[in-house]
């Protein structure tokens, strides 16, 4: 009698540990599946909050094309052109054209320029010219002789104010605008920028 309860501690005992052990397994699969979830939940959170809820390719446009920053504007753009009433008051003393970011690749056509204008307005009686607005204007060069690729001119938009205070004069004025530009074709692009009689040209090198 003695000689089978002895016989049958060590099977309980296995049985017992066995059990114990795939619990603790359970467990441990059980707690591990959870962190996982969490870890997932957490990473998807965090990826519709940089993408607006899936509206920004942050994948294509930061990863792969590397495209430039929106440009800054000092004063205001446009592509149109309306009733320009006092024109004659505009001259223009320098133009100043850099390149702020240019990572053109495989998946990049894009750059980002600034240009600096200074000039003077000049004008008589109490009408007194400001800057209303840059018309930009973006062509095709097909004149070889010219050495360049494209021509954007740049043109400030005058339009008058009547200020009793003044009676004629000359203002002087200064801006600083950024813009993108796009590769037309792979290799060196050459653009050249004008403002009134002033021109500048710069290289962009489109790489595959």
């Amino acid at each position: 009698m003695s000689t089978q309860t002895n016989e049958q501690i060590p099977i309980y005992y296995v049985v017992s540990e066995c059990i114990k052990k795939d619990m603790i397994m359970k467990k441990f699969f059980k707690m591990f599946s959870l962190a996982i979830l969490t870890t997932i939940l957490v990473v998807f959170g965090y990826y519709l909050y940089l993408t607006d809820f899936g509206r920004k390719d942050i994948f294509t446009k930061a990863i792969l094309s590397a495209e430039p920053r929106k440009p800054i504007l000092e004063i205001p753009v446009t592509y149109n052109i309306g009733w320009w009433s006092d024109q004659k008051a505009l001259n223009i003393d320098s133009l100043q054209v850099d390149i702020v970011e240019s990572r053109l690749s495989l998946f990049n056509s894009k750059s980002l320029i600034a240009y600096k204008v200074i000039g003077h307005l000049d004008y008589e009686g109490q009408w007194q010219p400001r800057i209303k607005e840059i018309h930009i204007s973006e062509r095709i060069n097909r004149d070889s002789t010219l050495q360049c690729d494209r021509i954007i001119e740049i043109t400030p938009v005058i339009e008058n104010k009547e200020n009793k205070k003044v009676n004629g004069g000359s203002d002087k004025f200064e801006f600083k605008n950024e813009h993108i530009i796009t590769s037309n074709h792979w290799g060196i692009n050459r653009i050249k920028f004008i403002c009134g009689l002033k021109e500048k040209t710069i290289k962009l090198q489109q790489v595959k």
